[in-house]
């Protein structure tokens, strides 16, 4: 809510909701401001009082201010400016965000069930027995993903989604979502990173299966190799884990993969020692996730970095984290590594080649850390049969 502030009083456990003065002329344009009323019932606060008010009460008996380093802080007496406190609230605030309330908790848990379902409806668009046009564009998809997580309370994204087809899958960050998906490609994969946001509280899922319905042998190796690391992360997060050993293991498991599949040459220890796998790997294995997408992780973190910054800090009960693996046949990364005479001996180009048809494959989870283990918040379906049967439907 633009304008409004917060204002929590720590010896009287109380919150107060500062309304902003609105003129006559700006609710003219934008309309009635809520009454005090109104935002008592929807907030979960004590008090609604006004700016005018909040001078009073803060010349009442205050001794510190705690606020953030970009807050505006013009409603405050000038009498009381040398009370004011920049550089504590901000790692406060990131560490409470780390781990989750129960009320979090159920607005992560709608948000990602929801987009979960939209998840589903695309693969099932993009099936066998749907009657699409002779072109579909990436924009189709997305616009399906949108409305049905707007009908469903989930009126926000909670990031530009990620609708990339064939090569494009290959691409991080591609949004652009503007071009044609190569139906007539039977490798083409649609890789969907994309989450609705409910009540500020966001979801990020990824899944990637074939248009048309059936993945081919090509596409179907690179996926087993990405959806076992992805279980081999799964079946060891609880409390107590680092994140650091987790990131290995899938890098791990992603190069072994890639040396039995023959794209990559050598021994298992010196791919992964001279970091040859990143040719293919080249992004942290998940974040946290609240707020933001890539959420805060705790006192000493930066928004948007991976959970690698957790490295002396196990993972806890209650934190919401991403599981996300992926391989990626990005031309620019293998032209990079390949065109390097140092590392050219590691690559098998013949079966590189074979299988950079399939352009990228991401799987991508939302987990809520539990007291023995994890909760899985998505429900999109992963598996390669369960995924086809999906989309026979």
């Amino acid at each position: 809510m633009a304008g409004y502030h917060i204002v929590l009083f720590l010896d009287l456990d109380e919150i107060y909701l500062v309304q902003p003065t609105v003129s006559p002329y700006e609710q003219l344009w934008k309309g009635t401001p809520d009454t005090a009323e109104k935002l008592l019932e929807r907030y979960d606060v004590d008090h609604i009082i006004t700016e005018t008010e909040l001078s009073t009460k803060l010349l009442s008996d205050v001794s510190i201010i705690y606020t953030l380093d970009i807050t505006d802080t013009s409603l405050i007496p000038s009498q009381l400016e040398s009370c004011i406190d920049k550089s504590l609230l901000k790692a406060a605030i990131d560490e409470s965000r780390l781990t989750k309330s129960p009320w979090e908790i159920s607005l992560l848990k709608y948000s990602a069930h929801i987009s979960s379902h939209a998840h589903m409806a695309l693969m099932t668009l993009c099936g066998a027995n749907t009657k699409l046009p002779l072109v579909i564009n990436e924009a189709e998809l997305e616009a399906r993903f949108r409305w049905i997580c707007a009908r469903n309370g989930l009126s926000r994204q909670c990031y530009i989604p990620i609708i990339a087809s064939g090569p494009r899958a290959a691409i991080l960050h591609y949004t652009n979502n503007d071009k044609a998906i190569p139906i007539n490609d039977p490798h083409t994969l649609v890789l969907v990173d994309a989450g609705g946001e409910y009540k500020c509280y966001g979801s990020d899922v990824t899944r990637t299966f074939p248009f048309g319905g059936k993945f081919s042998d090509e596409a179907k190796t690179i996926y087993n190799i990405v959806l076992s690391a992805q279980n081999a992360v799964l079946k060891c997060i609880r409390p107590g884990i680092y994140w650091r050993d987790m990131h290995n293991l899938v890098v791990r498991m992603l190069s072994r993969g890639l040396i039995q599949t023959g794209i990559l040459v050598g021994h298992e220890d010196e791919i992964i020692q001279f970091g040859i796998y990143r040719a293919f790997y080249f992004h942290g294995t998940g974040h946290s996730v609240g707020l933001d997408c890539h959420d805060v992780e705790g006192i000493y973190s930066r928004k948007g970095f991976p959970l690698e910054l957790l490295d002396n800090r196990p993972l806890e009960e209650n934190m919401v984290i991403t599981v996300e693996p992926g391989l990626y046949f990005n031309d620019v990364s293998i032209r990079l590594w390949t065109e390097n005479p140092v590392y050219q001996k590691y690559f098998n180009m013949q079966r590189l080649n074979r299988y950079r048809v399939v352009g990228g494959v991401r799987i991508e989870d939302t987990i809520l850390i539990t007291s023995d283990g994890h909760e899985n918040l998505t429900i999109v379906p992963k598996e390669i049969d369960d995924i086809e049967a999906l989309m026979r439907q």
